[in-house]
């Protein structure tokens, strides 16, 4: 009898014992989650650059002279566009200018903005770099001609 107690008492023991490494190993795991995902926000473009201001540049056009663009990104996501077709009559309206939301992707490194027409602009220190919808961007000389320059902080 006295076998069959102290058997008992060890196999609780035991129980126990691995029922609290399995609840620190856990809380370990859902910790070191929790600084991790702290981390990755963290580090992203959004969160480190300072990218409100004022973005002035010409942005190539196919049927004109060039686009010349003014974007104003503001800390509370607002942003306004505001875009003159330089040398063209087949353009319908030579100058646009509309506000909305930026939208950030997933990486906080690429914005989008417009409402007419989608524009994406990856976000650097001092620039925007007009990309593709797919976030590619246009490589070799050609490159600049699709960067914007901050002019200004707000």
């Amino acid at each position: 009898m006295k076998s069959t107690i102290i058997l008992l008492a060890v196999l609780c023991l035991i129980s126990c014992n691995d029922q609290e490494k399995t609840a620190e190993s856990n809380s370990l795991e859902s910790s070191a989650g929790k600084i991790k995902t702290r981390l990755v926000k963290a580090h992203n473009f959004q969160n480190s650059l300072d990218w409100t201001g004022v973005y002035e540049g010409v942005l190539p056009c196919e049927n004109c002279e060039g686009i010349e663009t003014s974007i104003r990104l503001k800390k509370n996501l607002d942003y306004v566009l505001s875009q003159n077709y330089l040398g063209s009559t087949e353009v319908e309206e030579n100058s646009i200018r509309e506000t909305g939301k930026i939208e950030w992707n997933k990486q906080g490194n690429t914005i989008s903005l417009g409402k007419r027409k989608k524009l994406y602009f990856q976000v650097s220190k001092n620039y925007l770099l007009q990309v593709f919808e797919d976030e590619s961007k246009v490589m070799g000389d050609s490159a600049m001609k699709y960067r914007l320059t901050k002019i200004n902080s707000l």
